[in-house]
């Protein structure tokens, strides 16, 4: 038969292996009194003096909220509080602070204890020391970022690479295409001023063989000569073939000049440093461009004053005609676009200014991001800019940058060093 003090000894037992087990634990263990509205701590664990380094007669008896220190705006805390003002279990992830004030990520479980009449009596707190796992997370983030600008990175570079070898390959063919064109250029010029000087000989020559048929004075023979004129409309002839010739030869000279216009944008000679004239590379690209400017986009220049600088001439033609090309393209219906050069102590500074519809901050901030584009799918690649950035900071040490007003127009600023 079971005594009295048998059953005190069984439930001592129990309660010792109570303390035991919680003491084992690795994890902090709290219990709080919901009595109290101030939920002061009644019982930790060994554990939660390892975890936090307080003692435990310096914890029991104070809110838990110490761990916190000032760092209160969490909002795992904001759950806390309605948690333990409804009586429901709740899990959050803290920033506390151990007694020496070194942090470390807390994972906090709390849950209510009621009596058997329902009444809410305390909340036990389980308290897990994550710093490990959260610096692991942590790591991982920046991994991860950091892989993701890598493989950002190398896309960038292999679109650009492509976009090089296209750029070099077209090169080529502008400048064959260029030597094709100037070869009978030059044999049509040549022939037209031939041409215009036999017929100069030879409407001097029937001159002077009307003037000799006037000094004979033969009534039948100058009435014949007169006939032949009228007939032919010699004088008509003459005016007339004078004028064709002169605007074919004018032609052929705007001809040459589209063609020394793309022998030096490609100019595939000049791939390395040289030191060049602005002003004749961005005449030459706005000549190449005249198809997008049509007659819509007026382009002053403000530019031969600019001294010689080194550079790397076939890179900057790419830079100036995307810049000329993405104005043309940003002028709705009739517009300008204005390129001018100012000569600093250390740098040849060129602007851009067009009177197109102009960009919002919020593009602004990704303009020179790779494949970031606001034109239509398929109507480019978002790659011009972000060529035309590295070209300038990374081959040239120089500096691009763009100021823009939505409805009013934009302007790209370039900043070459003279020193490269």
């Amino acid at each position: 038969m079971t005594t009295l003090s048998d059953n005190i000894q069984r439930i001592q037992e129990e309660l010792r292996l109570h303390d035991r087990a919680m003491s084992a634990s690795s994890c902090g263990i709290t219990i709080a009194d919901a009595l109290d509205p101030n939920l002061p701590l009644i019982y930790v664990n060994e554990a939660f003096e390892h975890v936090t380094g307080y003692p435990v007669p310096e914890v029991v008896g104070r809110n838990c909220r110490f761990l916190q220190r000032d760092d209160r705006d969490q909002p795992g805390l904001t759950m806390l509080r309605n948690a333990l003002q409804r009586g429901e279990n709740c899990t959050i992830t803290l920033r506390n602070y151990r007694k020496d004030g070194s942090l470390f990520w807390n994972e906090l479980f709390t849950s209510p204890v009621f009596d058997p009449n329902g009444k809410l009596t305390h909340f036990v707190g389980i308290q897990t020391d994550i710093s490990s796992r959260k610096s692991a997370e942590e790591q991982l983030v920046t991994r991860t970022s950091e892989l993701e600008r890598t493989i950002a990175e190398l896309r960038s570079t292999q679109a650009m690479l492509v976009h090089a070898e296209k750029m070099n390959a077209l090169g080529q063919m502008v400048a064959g295409v260029a030597h094709e064109i100037n070869n009978p250029i030059s044999f049509v010029n040549s022939n037209l001023h031939s041409l215009r000087r036999s017929l100069d000989d030879l409407f001097g020559a029937y001159n002077k063989l009307e003037t000799l048929i006037n000094a004979v004075s033969n009534p039948d023979t100058l009435q014949a000569a007169e006939i032949i004129r009228k007939e032919s409309d010699l004088d008509f002839l003459q005016g007339d073939a004078d004028d064709l010739l002169g605007a074919s030869i004018d032609g052929l000279g705007r001809v040459r000049r589209i063609v020394e216009a793309l022998r030096t944008f490609s100019r595939l000679d000049e791939a390395e440093l040289k030191i060049i004239r602005l002003s004749e590379n961005i005449q030459s690209t706005l000549m190449i461009a005249r198809l997008e400017l049509q007659n819509r986009v007026d382009v002053a220049t403000d530019l031969d004053h600019l001294p010689a600088i080194k550079c790397y001439p076939a890179e900057l033609n790419q830079v100036f005609l995307n810049l000329i090309v993405n104005a043309a393209q940003a002028i709705e219906g009739h517009g300008s676009l204005i390129i001018r050069g100012k000569d600093e102590p250390q740098y040849i500074v060129l602007t851009f200014t067009d009177t197109g519809k102009g960009m919002t901050p919020e593009v602004i901030a990704h303009m020179f991001d790779p494949f970031f584009t606001t034109k239509p799918v398929g109507a480019g690649t978002g790659l011009g800019l972000t060529i035309a950035y590295k070209i300038i900071h990374d081959r040239h040490r120089g500096k691009i940058s763009v100021e823009s007003t939505p409805g009013v127009g934009t302007t790209f600023t370039i900043r070459l060093p003279k020193d490269l």
